[in-house]
């Protein structure tokens, strides 16, 4: 009876151990979440952040010492800062919000039958990354002349594992278009990773020509640029190609927040998978997505020739090797594509 009391009281502090370690991991996001959601600026915001730092410490070190109250008191206050965060929408986040040029409009597609008009497809000039002429066009696809899917992904400073994912689509009347699911930043906001997981952007879809998207990034930032052509089917397009439309009309009226680790350029990929494949289930490679590329050959997604290994049809799909050709840009970068 005693051993059994013993080992009762062992899994009693056991307990009481795990908790306060959750308490803890939960108070530091909440530190976070005080700091990038509250609506105080400057040295204010500072402070109150600190002060709510020592309010958790203290209160951590209360319940350690074995005074539930305490313990009562710290659950009580993370679960209002997370009921807090929860409820926050883009639309209050956002109120009154200026964006940066590159992400000022959202597209907006009517439909009429099989054409689509795409009111705000991007189609900046670039003299540099910085220095560019504003515009964007309105351009009209036939949906039934859509003939391949294109993956591409961006690799920046000499990055392996990271990388910028988007999706093209070619038709047969010559028409190329592109999409990018984006970081949306407010005038004067850096993103950053930390900031990215507390609702401090918003995600937008970007539909723009391939002359912009891809030659922004080979072009004037220098990015090692990979472009592979799919295996899907021409009504596996055609099908994605309308959802993905459809998805961004829906972002109209309901936006959503930009999460560094869950709703971001990659992950957003795994619809368009699923549509390939029902039966995909997520990889680790869509967070450490600079090797998403790779997953996707491994599972029969990108078009190669017999007997390539992966290495080499990544070798040949670097798109800067093409672009001094006489072509014009989407020709180019799609030199020796099958």
């Amino acid at each position: 009876m005693l051993k059994s009391l013993f080992q009762t009281v062992s899994w009693l502090n056991t307990g009481r151990y795990c908790l306060l370690v959750a308490l803890l991991l939960t108070g530091i996001w909440c530190i976070g979440a005080i700091y990038y959601t509250s609506h105080l600026q400057g040295i204010i915001r500072i402070a109150v952040t600190v002060l709510f730092a020592f309010a958790i410490l203290f209160l951590l070190a209360a319940s350690w010492k074995g005074d539930w109250i305490y313990t009562f008191d710290l659950m009580i206050i993370e679960l209002l800062i997370i009921g807090h965060f929860t409820l926050l929408s883009p639309q209050e986040a956002f109120r009154n919000v200026q964006w940066q040029k590159p992400w000022l409009h959202r597209p907006h597609i009517t439909f009429n039958g099989p054409l689509a008009t795409i009111n705000f497809v991007r189609n900046f000039s670039y003299r540099t990354e910085h220095d560019y002429d504003v515009n964007y066009i309105t351009m009209t696809i036939d949906m039934d002349k859509v003939t391949a899917l294109d993956v591409v992904l961006s690799h920046w400073d000499g990055l392996e594992n990271i990388a910028h994912t988007m999706i093209s689509f070619a038709f047969s009347d010559g028409q190329y278009l592109a999409f990018s699911m984006e970081t949306r930043l407010p005038e004067g906001t850096v993103q950053g990773m930390i900031p990215g997981l507390y609702k401090q952007y918003e995600l937008l879809s970007i539909a723009g020509t391939e002359e912009d998207l891809f030659k922004l990034r080979t072009n004037y930032r220098k990015e090692d640029l990979y472009l592979y052509r799919s295996n899907a089917t021409i009504a596996q397009c055609r099908m994605i190609l309308s959802d993905l439309l459809n998805a961004i009309n829906r972002q109209q009226l309901h936006p959503r927040f930009y999460n560094s680790m869950t709703h971001n350029c990659t992950t957003s990929m795994t619809p368009i998978l699923r549509k390939i494949k029902p039966g995909f289930t997520n990889d680790i490679r869509l967070l450490f997505n600079g090797r998403s590329d790779e997953m996707l050959f491994e599972m029969g997604y990108l078009a190669h020739r017999k007997g390539e290994s992966f290495a080499e049809l990544k070798r040949r799909r670097q798109v800067s090797q093409y672009l001094n050709t006489a072509s014009d840009y989407s020709t180019a970068i799609r030199t020796n594509l099958l």
